[in-house]
């Protein structure tokens, strides 16, 4: 049975999720290259899965900007093969508690991101609201989606 770790990606690990990424996002999802790699990497906080028992292999990824008041997740995935096992959700979940605890998102009164419109049903699951109109991002339907920072 495998197993996995979610956890802030070292920056060995920052080069196999923009592997994942490029792998999902540009290959299967056919979005440019360009769009992709966008510069604001060096500035983000990334969080990466691993699956333990395949040698710490990423096999997903998302990224945590400062967006004024909010905490902004994107560039979320997880490989096809790792897809519906719930890996997404603890992901999101470890993000989430990341944004809570981190000196940088103190400020932070919430958590938006900006879905494709066909997987706000997985952001709704996660407890996030759709907010504002469906628009468009290089062709595919999007919605902003939003959640209050829960601190304890």
């Amino acid at each position: 049975m495998d197993q996995f770790s979610v956890h802030a990606a070292s920056e060995a690990e920052l080069e196999a999720a923009i592997q994942v990424r490029i792998r999902v996002f540009v290959d299967i999802q056919k979005f440019p290259l360009s769009e992709e790699t966008d510069g604001y990497d060096s500035e983000a906080k990334h969080i990466v899965i691993t699956n333990v028992s395949k040698n710490n292999v990423v096999i997903g990824t998302l990224r945590i900007l400062r967006a004024g008041d909010a905490a902004k997740l994107g560039r979320v995935v997880v490989v096809p093969e790792y897809q519906g096992k719930g890996l997404g959700k603890r992901l999101i979940a470890y993000a989430e508690q990341y944004i809570a605890l981190h000196p940088d998102f103190l400020q932070c009164t919430s958590v938006k991101l900006g879905s494709q419109y066909d997987k706000r049903g997985f952001y709704e699951k996660c407890g996030y609201t759709p907010r504002g109109d469906i628009y468009d991002e290089l062709g595919c339907p999007h919605i902003w989606m939003y959640k209050d920072i829960q601190r304890v």
